[in-house]
């Protein structure tokens, strides 16, 4: 005989959100244009609010930041250790060796994912104007991309070291130019 604990009514809310969430990540999945354009929207209306506003900067670095820290786990190996004990070059060298397909830290629908919440987020933290903090922006701006600098570098020296590229470019066709017939 099983027993059923009881559950608050904000559980059950929670959890009924939840399971709506879930169905509506199932079936967006298999659009990925869709889902970017959906991000893309949210951008530019997180863009054209902090504008109109002309504020919300510390809020927009830390949204850098974020969107940063998961585009870095997008570019990076899911085993980054293996990189630096096991191979020499991420492609097979020899016959024997095995191709092991590049996997990433981060997937591409939970960078989606993490985006949309990110961007999401933002907006609604801009009808708060408590978080309208005053800043410096030049010099948050500054920061920023020196940041993004240093990673990118950080993180093309890696990929360059260990010969692998982290974007597929798809299967490269063989086309040829078909053959003129002069008359």
């Amino acid at each position: 005989k099983m027993e059923y604990e009881e559950t608050s009514p904000l559980e059950d809310l929670r959890f009924k959100l939840w399971r709506k969430s879930q169905m509506i990540q199932d079936r967006i999945i298999i659009y990925p244009k869709l889902r970017w354009i959906l991000c893309g929207s949210l951008f530019f209306f997180y863009v054209y609010r902090a504008f109109i506003l002309s504020g919300f900067h510390l809020v927009s670095y830390f949204l850098g930041l974020f969107l940063l820290d998961k585009f870095i786990g997008f570019l990076s190996p899911k085993d980054e250790e293996e990189f630096e004990t096991e191979r020499e070059s991420y492609l097979p060298t020899r016959n024997t060796d095995d191709f092991k397909p590049f996997r990433r830290k981060v997937k591409e629908f939970e960078l989606w994912k993490s985006t949309t919440t990110a961007f999401v987020t933002a907006c609604l933290l801009s009808f708060f104007e408590v978080l309208n903090i005053p800043v410096f922006w030049p010099l948050l701006l500054m920061y920023f991309l020196l940041v993004l600098f240093v990673t990118f570098r950080q993180r093309i020296v890696h990929m360059i070291k260990y010969n692998y590229v982290p974007f597929d470019m798809g299967k490269k066709h063989n086309r040829r130019p078909k053959p003129r017939v002069f008359k």
